[in-house]
């Protein structure tokens, strides 16, 4: 005998009682990380009497996707159900208040960074987002990038207070870019030097608003529909934006010890922490846990892995995982070698929670920029030392012919741009010549130098050549059966 479904409520403000609260937070961006990690602990603080902070959304891309229209349907609302593999706890979160597209209505987004109350701005716009786009137009409406938007949101705001330095905003990127907020303040002043704005405003930017560096922790995979349905029927709403992620947080934030005075999440009991010097954390957190995300993501679909639960289950792919943390990425790293061992065993038990469906073709998104980020310096630090990298160069190989189109039907989602770069250029009877072009064209050169170009497509067309043999899962296996040898032609 089957049970009836319940007919389910709509999810909206008329529905469901929440307080007043002022707008003090611009949040850029919606998707599942920000709103079951920075959303909900704004929620927690505010029902702890230790913030008063509503929060508006404002998408900041051009491509159309749903989340966006439906927070806006919902009246910014949602539930965030956390789980630890036993116990999964399920919060209604009340702190967004708006949502605005700055491609529909960038009068509006204006008028948000006029806000009497506005104090803060988070963001969280993948690696390639805190990006400097030559000659971006700033009276363009908007701007096409997301640094020379908050340069013309931010001049507008100082241009309405006549530059009062206590109208000036803080900053707290999410995004995996190494120096975060150093780096988004250098793209806004780069931008208003390059516009001519005034010397003043550029004063302004970079003495009165903060902008910290901070590095976010917290899995926060997909839904899967049917099991979405299930949490609605037990809710009895129907929220189409119930965002599920693990129980484990930590949100570490350094810069003006101002902050913790600003945002003090900490004495909500939320796990945020305040550093003098947040690099030796980053640095650690993005090699282990992204790194090896990335690197799965690359690697997992061609061994039929479409969940990270899935690929750190699978025989080969596991065993890949975990030999790329123990030889390449651990190594890497400063510190005692006992402690990163338990750090990394950390991580892949996190990797192995049951109730995380968490995608590899979601982590895939944007591949190239956050392998750079994430994986080259483990092989950079590598050849420092005089080692080789080849098993992060094999994940670099898979993501590569991958973007070609080479190995079948995988998923990649990048700018239109990048994978017009790489499927075009694509040579299969010349690999190394083909990543020779395709670094530089890729923004690399900088980073790698003359010499690091040729020697990073040298040793990467080596995996290449074996999965373009077509058996690359004998590629794989050969890899970590005989690692050594990948560095010999």
């Amino acid at each position: 005998m089957t049970l009836a479904r319940q007919e389910l409520r709509a999810l909206s403000s008329a529905s469901t009682s929440r307080a007043e609260l002022p707008v003090r937070i611009l949040q850029i961006g919606a998707g599942n990380f920000l709103r079951a990690f920075a959303d909900l602990m704004v929620h927690q603080a505010n029902e702890a009497g230790v913030l008063r902070h509503g929060i508006a959304v404002m998408k900041v891309t051009p491509r159309p996707e749903p989340v966006t229209g439906r927070l806006a349907e919902q009246d910014g609302l949602f539930h965030v159900v956390l789980d630890d593999g036993s116990v999964a706890r399920t919060t209604l979160v009340t702190a967004v208040r708006e949502v605005v597209s700055a491609y529909q209505d960038w009068d509006r987004c204006r008028a948000l960074i006029r806000g009497e109350d506005l104090r803060l701005v988070v963001s969280n716009t993948t690696e390639a987002g805190i990006a400097f786009v030559a000659g971006d137009d700033l009276t363009a409406a908007p701007p096409a990038s997301f640094p020379a938007k908050m340069t013309a949101l931010l001049y507008e705001r100082w241009r309405h207070f006549g530059g009062d330095p206590a109208r000036a905003l803080s900053f707290l990127p999410c995004e995996l870019t190494e120096d975060n907020g150093t780096t988004l303040r250098s793209m806004v002043l780069r931008h208003a030097g390059d516009a001519g704005l005034e010397g003043e405003f550029r004063r302004w930017v970079a003495e009165d608003c903060r902008f910290y560096d901070t590095i976010v922790d917290r899995i926060v995979p997909g839904l899967p529909e049917h099991e979405a349905e299930e949490i609605r029927q037990t809710l009895g709403y129907d929220d189409r934006l119930i965002v599920r992620g693990e129980a484990y947080g930590h949100w570490a934030i350094a810069g003006d010890p101002a902050i913790r005075d600003e945002f003090p999440l900490d004495r909500a009991g939320l796990p945020v922490e305040f550093l003098t010097d947040i690099r030796p954390y980053r640095e650690k957190k993005v090699r282990v846990l992204n790194g090896a995300h990335t690197a799965l993501a690359a690697v997992g679909p061609l061994l039929g892995c479409r969940t990270v639960l899935e690929a750190i289950g699978h025989p080969l792919a596991g065993a890949y995982a975990r030999r790329l943390l123990d030889t390449e990425v651990l190594p890497s790293l400063p510190g005692d070698p006992a402690e990163l061992r338990l750090f990394a065993g950390a991580i892949l038990a996190r990797f192995g929670n049951p109730v995380l469906r968490h995608r590899l073709s979601d982590i895939a998104l944007n591949a190239t920029d956050k392998w750079r980020t994430r994986n080259l310096p483990v092989v950079l630090d590598a050849w420092a030392a005089g080692r080789a990298a080849p098993l992060s160069l094999v994940a670099l190989a898979c993501l590569l012919a991958g973007y070609a189109g080479v190995l079948g039907d995988l998923p990649v989602r990048d700018d239109p741009a990048v994978l017009a770069r790489v499927r075009d250029s694509f040579t299969a009877h010349d690999p190394q010549g083909w990543l020779t072009d395709l670094f530089p064209a890729l923004g690399w050169a900088g980073i790698l130098g003359a010499p690091g170009v040729t020697r990073l497509a040298a040793e990467t067309a080596v995996p290449l050549r074996a999965l373009l043999g077509g058996d690359p899962v004998g590629a794989l296996t050969g890899l970590l059966t005989n690692a050594p040898g990948l560095d010999e032609e």
